[in-house]
């Protein structure tokens, strides 16, 4: 089973996500939804993280992976020499991802 790790732009990511439900809609429970299903999305990764569909972007010679769910995408790479999934951003499915992959990678 591979370990997770996070980066620090998907961790303000995820945080700006719920703090934006709270804020904009005072809605605590589904900012805690949010994060709590998040949490078991990436979870799953750990069994399968080579189910989910390449982008043609590479990350440090990794190629990057999206999981989508609901409205958002989880984008990482797998390194299976240190049998580790890196998540590298999550994003609503209606923002410009593959400008904001392609100037994330370079």
């Amino acid at each position: 089973m591979y370990k997770l790790r996070e980066t620090d732009d998907a961790i303000d990511d995820v945080t700006s996500l719920a703090i934006y439900m709270i804020r904009e809609f005072s809605n605590d429970i589904a900012a805690m939804n949010f994060l709590d299903t998040y949490d078991e999305k990436i979870e799953a990764l750990k069994t399968f993280p080579f189910g989910y569909r390449g982008l043609g972007f590479e990350y440090r010679g990794y190629e990057i992976r999206m999981k989508p769910y609901d409205s958002y995408n989880i984008f990482f790479v797998v390194d299976a020499g240190k049998n580790e999934i890196v998540i590298l951003r999550v994003l609503k499915d209606l923002q410009d991802w593959q400008t904001i992959i392609h100037n994330y990678v370079k």
